[in-house]
């Protein structure tokens, strides 16, 4: 009976890893095609740097790129800095306002981005701010904010209640506490959080092409261009994707990496 459950362990733990990491496998392998013949081949017959080289060179990728590398860690930041409170409160009360609080941040997770970003829309057209980048901020901070939250929250959670009664024994205020006792011990926690935020803005598409097109364009967009209509790419657009795939990748892992040590700070949590 044993050996049967850790075959189907084995089973389904290898149907998950083909699962997520063969799309990614493929478009590395179509970012290094050299020779493919797309429609007859599933695969290149020759690889190398061609195509990333021609994307690196390419001005309207390198627009599209500092627009992304701009936009991505701005968002990250403002984010962090917006959760910061919230996850307070959350971490240190359970009353009615933190339950209600918790459960809008988590549903706003299973909101369709196209539904959001058409309310959106109306807004920012009423308002001039379409086609602006920097508008493009809060776009994105909204489905930033609820992982954010959730990595800010479980690290305050972490903190022994005993530091924070000390120092308010000693006349600190609660802003303090927060920047004296908390963000020290839980800087882990909101590096993960920045990471994971910052990735979060690197690959949003939906947003960015309802508010931002066609005035500004990032690495998403491009991709986009790239695999509609008749003059599709995909070796470019592999190419192109690379550029999102590399820093989300290392982003995810630091963050898996970090938010496990941050659940670990102070012992048993409260």
């Amino acid at each position: 009976m044993k050996n049967n459950v850790k075959v189907w362990d084995y089973i389904v733990l290898g149907f998950l890893a083909i699962f997520y990491l063969l799309p990614t496998v493929m478009t590395i392998i179509y970012a290094l095609a050299e020779k493919w013949y797309f429609g007859t081949d599933l695969f290149p017959s020759q690889l190398g740097f061609g195509w990333i080289q021609k994307m690196i060179s390419d001005s309207y990728v390198q627009t599209a790129f500092i627009n992304s590398y701009i936009l991505a860690p701005l968002t990250a930041l403002v984010t962090i800095l917006i959760s910061i409170l919230p996850a307070y409160y959350l971490a240190t009360r359970r009353d009615k306002v933190a339950i209600i609080t918790e459960t809008i941040v988590n549903l706003t997770m299973a909101f369709p981005a196209i539904v959001v970003g058409t309310g959106i829309l109306v807004l920012y057209t009423f308002l001039g701010l379409r086609g602006n980048m920097w508008a493009l901020i809060p776009a994105h901070m909204f489905f930033a904010i609820p992982f954010s939250l959730r990595s800010i929250t479980a690290s305050f959670m972490q903190v022994p209640k005993d530091l924070e009664e000390v120092a308010r024994v000693f006349g600190a205020t609660r802003l303090q506490v927060i920047q004296k006792v908390y963000l020290p011990l839980t800087w882990r926690g909101m590096l993960s959080a920045f990471i994971f935020s910052m990735a979060i803005s690197l690959n949003e598409f939906v947003m960015t092409q309802l508010l931002g097109a066609p005035s500004v364009k990032t690495l998403t967009i491009v991709v986009y261009e790239l695999i509609r209509g008749y003059a599709i790419s995909p070796p470019r657009a592999a190419a192109v994707s690379l550029f999102i795939l590399l820093p989300s990748l290392i982003g995810g892992i630091l963050s898996e990496k970090y938010l496990r040590v941050s659940l670990s700070l102070a012992g048993g949590g409260r």
